[in-house]
């Protein structure tokens, strides 16, 4: 396992910082437009059909330009990859917010934030791995991946805050005039100088990088589908509408604080990263059981499980890929995340399909056997790394 060059040697919180500015810059529109989808589809005059669209077509957009993102910043750098992705996202808010009186408009902006995520997402990976010290990119790919959780509770604070003053277009304005200081804090690192770099079919071929990718797409099209549908299976329960928002956000901030647990353990301890995993989803695939019982008591047991363990371990699986590939930690990692993302693209609709035609039970169960899928998959990485 390589160490960084001396030349890369960065304060530790610098690269950090900037890698989860970067993702925030980026994560947050998507869930802006969730948060503030009341006043929105009002606005605009569409419905939960269309706002479903959204978010579908932007995972679509984002698997697609992963591919790219990651294998350029292994090549010439991830400053100016992840400095394009931020400009490209700034852009995006910044028409959201003046721009978009129309579906079809919103829909083409949060697609064009998307192309800037899929651009920013492996390369923060690349950022990471060559300008952060080895014995501490456990933590910090850790904070980086409490970026999205983050982003989520800063959307949901958006709405009392803001809602009421500057409104959803000026939020997204406010956003797009905080991406210059994130474009700003983006370091320059050098990477690899090796000329030669390994194909998608290439990497493809890497056995337990495969299985990751395709463990990856199950436990993350169950999880999605988790934080997306929790709110209402609340309700459903018993739980007054702002309990229910309050168990979603509750558990965000467990999941934070459940990932930088991980991401220190891994920087202090040597153990199988894969195996982790997998026993993260193992343990955590129980909470779709209590999930399926529906009652208030199993819900919020069951949210415990799912945040604190369940969605725990997506920094320490990066880390694991990044540790197995330091000279192309933004193509491997890209392969990874695009196989999440296909994953968290097709699963809302299939749930949805099921809440709609036999009820949340039968929903959730699916949920489980999709996580135990995952975890058997991932143990089956790890035998796969030990083997070749």
């Amino acid at each position: 396992m390589r160490h960084n060059n001396d030349s890369n040697h960065l304060p530790f919180w610098r690269p950090t910082s900037a890698a989860a500015a970067a993702i925030t810059i980026v994560a947050l529109p998507g869930f802006l437009v969730g948060s503030f989808a009341p006043q929105i589809k009002e606005d605009l005059g569409f419905g939960d059909t269309e706002l479903g669209a959204i978010l579908t077509f932007g995972y679509l957009v984002s698997s697609i330009i992963m591919q790219i993102g990651g294998g350029v910043a292994d090549r010439r750098g991830p400053q100016i990859i992840i400095r394009t992705g931020i400009s490209i996202a700034a852009i995006s808010a910044l028409l959201v917010g003046t721009t978009a009186n129309s579906y079809v408009v919103l829909l083409l902006c949060i697609g064009l934030n998307r192309v800037g995520e899929g651009l920013i997402q492996p390369a923060t990976n690349t950022l990471i791995s060559t300008g952060v010290d080895q014995p501490r990119q456990g933590i910090a790919m850790a904070a980086k991946q409490s970026a999205v959780p983050f982003s989520t509770a800063l959307a949901g604070l958006a709405v009392p805050t803001l809602g009421l003053t500057v409104g959803w277009e000026g939020t997204f304005l406010i956003l797009a005039a905080l991406a210059f200081p994130a474009w700003l804090s983006i370091p320059n690192v050098a990477v690899s100088s090796s000329g030669t770099f390994p194909s998608r079919r290439d990497m493809w071929r890497s056995r337990h990088l495969r299985i990751a990718s395709i463990s990856g797409a199950f436990s993350a099209s169950a999880l999605v589908t988790m934080a997306g549908f929790l709110t209402t299976a609340s309700e459903e329960a018993g739980y007054s509408e702002s309990t229910a928002g309050l168990i979603l956000g509750i558990g965000g901030l467990i999941m934070i604080g459940a990932r930088l647990t991980w991401g220190h353990l891994a920087d202090r301890f040597q153990f199988d990263r894969y195996k982790a995993v997998s026993l993260c989803l193992a343990v955590g695939s129980i909470a779709f059981i209590l999930f399926a019982i529906g009652t208030k008591t199993t819900i919020a047991i069951g949210a415990l499980i799912s945040f604190g363990i369940g969605w725990s371990w997506p920094g320490l699986l990066l880390l694991g890929v990044i540790e197995q590939h330091p000279d192309e930690p933004g193509a491997a990692t890209a392969m990874l995340q695009t196989s999440i993302r296909i994953g968290a693209m097709i699963a809302p609709l299939g749930f949805g399909i099921a809440v709609d035609n036999s009820g949340f039970e039968l929903a959730w169960i699916l949920a489980f056997v999709s996580t135990v899928i995952g975890a058997v998959l991932m143990a089956g990485a790890s035998r796969a790394l030990r083997n070749q």
